[in-house]
């Protein structure tokens, strides 16, 4: 079974409810919008002290460059 075969039995069980709040996040998700987890703590800093930079952000402007 394929992986678009799985997801479509998937879909087939959600409500048309359930179906609209998952498109809902995954947009806002890949809009950048979804709300971020905080991070463990001493996660928020580099080795040498300084703030950590924000890495997603990065990745996604050198995408966004292309």
């Amino acid at each position: 079974m394929t992986t678009r075969e799985k997801l479509e039995r998937l879909l087939d069980r959600l409500s048309e409810a359930e179906l609209e709040a998952e498109y809902e996040r995954l947009r806002d998700a890949i809009a950048g919008d979804a709300e971020m987890a905080p991070l463990p703590r001493g996660w928020g800093e580099t080795l040498t002290g300084e703030p950590m930079p924000n890495v997603v952000a990065a990745v996604r402007r050198s995408r966004a460059s292309h």
